[in-house]
């Protein structure tokens, strides 16, 4: 699973429940989701606004060339060289700010802000250089494309910038060249800035729409793949990449891990005697009311297969870890679900291995050995019972609760 991606899911024992778009803002209604979309897209987004200053630079040098050559051969004046390095210097500058950006927001902030400063820069050269002016139409249209579809922006910022930059340019326009030009001339240069926005902000409110549809739908697969059908829990694949990502977490923190093995006692009388539909009842009861003894993002409860469950404990010691195995056996006490045919009382009870490493080493497959050799134990001695162990540098104590 994408680290990214599964991050908004990463509980997936949340109720099931679809991401949806909004119509005009283009936006993941969810705030938790629409943060997790704009974190997943960092790295590419600032690898993509990278290559556009490249590319600015990269365009400034080239001209700056060309201009030096018309220089050496007698034609043009060593004036002319300044404006094409103001952008080279600019998209530097751009790279440098980008680069120390740390967070999507971060980053817009930076685009912004250096957004504003292209924009006076550029009115200023026109200003100084009259004869730029001619090329003012097409310029205005590609920037508002630039900004509305490839910016990495959130539409309404785009949106805003967009209208801003905009008002800005005809006002220039107007103020300094405006006067002596045709009405007709007025009237599409007009026409063609607000279709250049009309279109610029169709097509960046699908392009947003589709992308985090996209994603919203990934997202959504990957909780079905990681919940287990039956119980709406994490599922046995969502628990063996919880453990490994725990397991080498702990390790470097020098953390403890606990690991519960929990098995629904004489389950099959239960299903004998009442059939599958109520079993399967049965063990949704018992999968809430697991589900429910933990509060901590990081703890994960998962059925495991059959009539058995896990509840993997991060960071909890042996006797953090007992406790909540009392608490999940008292839990299961509590909801009092009938099973006249069980040796061991009038109501379903359940049996637990508590497993703990102090000491991460070795491989994760070590703690759910453990885990379940505690389980077996419990149901050799009785059933309905509590065994700990905790292993320490090689050594394992083990104890009946």
């Amino acid at each position: 699973m994408d680290p990214n991606t599964g991050a908004a899911f990463e509980n997936n024992q949340l109720e099931l429940k679809p991401v949806a778009v909004t119509r005009w803002t283009a936006r993941l209604v969810d705030a938790v989701v629409e943060q997790s979309y704009l974190d997943s897209r960092f790295r590419d987004d600032r690898r993509r606004v990278l290559v556009l200053m490249g590319f600015i630079a990269g365009a400034g040098i080239l001209i700056v060339v060309g201009r030096l050559l018309a220089y050496l051969d007698g034609h043009g004046s060593l004036f002319g060289l300044w404006p094409p390095v103001v952008p080279v210097l600019v998209a530097a500058l751009g790279v440098t700010v980008i680069l120390r950006a740390k967070s999507p927001q971060a980053m817009e902030v930076s685009l912004l802000s250096i957004g504003g400063v292209v924009v006076a820069i550029r009115f200023t050269m026109m200003t100084i250089q009259p004869i730029m002016a001619g090329n003012w139409l097409p310029l205005m249209v590609t920037s508002l494309f630039v900004i509305y579809l490839y910016l990495p922006v959130r539409l309404a910022t785009g949106v805003v910038f967009a209208i801003f930059y905009s008002g800005v340019s005809v006002a220039w326009w107007l103020t300094l060249y405006g006067a002596p030009l045709p009405a007709e001339q007025l009237y599409f240069g007009l026409l063609w800035i607000v279709l250049a926005n009309g279109l610029g902000f169709a097509a960046a409110n699908a392009l947003q729409r589709g992308q985090r549809v996209q994603y919203a739908q990934k997202l959504v697969m990957q909780q079905l793949l990681a919940t287990d059908a039956l119980t709406g829990i994490a599922n046995r694949r969502n628990f063996d990449t919880a453990l490994e990502r725990e397991w080498r977490r702990c390790g470097r923190s020098g953390q403890p891990l606990s690991l519960l093995m929990i098995d629904v006692d004489h389950f099959k009388a239960y299903n004998d005697r009442f059939g599958h539909q109520r079993g399967d009842e049965c063990l949704r009861r018992v999968a809430r009311a697991l589900t429910d003894c933990i509060g901590r993002p990081a703890d994960l409860v998962a059925r495991y297969g059959g009539e058995e469950f896990v509840c993997l404990l991060p960071e909890v010691g042996r006797r953090g870890a007992a406790k909540m195995a009392r608490r999940m056996a008292a839990a299961i006490a509590r909801i009092a679900i009938a099973h006249p045919d069980s040796p061991l009382g009038a109501h379903v009870t359940v049996s637990i291995g508590v497993a703990t490493v102090a000491e991460i080493a070795g491989q994760s497959e070590t703690l759910l050995e453990f885990a379940d050799k505690l389980l077996y134990a419990a149901k050799k001695d009785g059933r309905d019972r509590i065994v700990e162990g905790e292993t320490a540098a090689g050594l394992r104590i083990a104890r009946a609760a």
